[in-house]
């Protein structure tokens, strides 16, 4: 269970490494199905701020395969999570903590290390994810960049002016 005022107390440190099989949530994510070389890479710490009131920082890295979203063609993606949390009533976070870019987290009462941090991991994937540049897309990207537009060549403005014409025209 999730204790980060005793974790905080203790300056508890978590550095593993372990199977992205083992992140249930995670794995869902990765197109690769069950491949056993993926890993999850974690190192963080839990200390006290100058009040008092526990923080967490660290790194969660991890990498993914997943589909570009404007080639749709495989995509590795090397992912590093960097939590900044701290644990507490909003109005305890001291003023070096604050200027360091914490965020609140009141976690679920129950939840684990490993599902708060699985959280962080969730959230430093892209929504959609693409080649770092055009150029790395695949052949599909080069074949949408190449089509001219539509019905004779004419583009319109806006798709309701096509509603308009339509309309004229009965």
């Amino acid at each position: 269970m999730l204790e980060p005022k005793a974790f905080a107390a203790r300056g508890l440190r978590v550095s593993v490494e372990t199977a992205l099989s083992e992140w249930a949530r995670l794995a869902a994510v990765d197109e690769a199905g069950d491949d056993p070389a993926r890993r999850v890479r974690v190192d963080v710490r839990f200390e006290p701020d100058e009040s008092g009131a526990p923080l967490l920082e660290g790194e969660i890295g991890f990498r993914l395969r997943c589909s570009c979203q404007r080639c749709l063609e495989p995509l590795l993606l090397d992912l590093v999570a960097r939590p900044k949390l701290f644990f507490g009533a909003e109005n305890e976070l001291g003023p070096s903590a604050a200027a360091a870019g914490f965020e609140h987290c009141e976690p679920e009462p129950g939840v684990t290390l490993r599902q708060l941090l699985e959280d962080e991991a969730l959230l430093s994937i892209p929504v959609f994810p693409v080649h770092e540049r055009s150029e790395d897309c695949g052949t599909l990207a080069e074949e949408l960049a190449a089509l001219g537009p539509a019905d004779g060549g004419q583009k319109s403005s806006s798709p309701f002016a096509v509603l308009a014409e339509l309309k004229r025209k009965n």
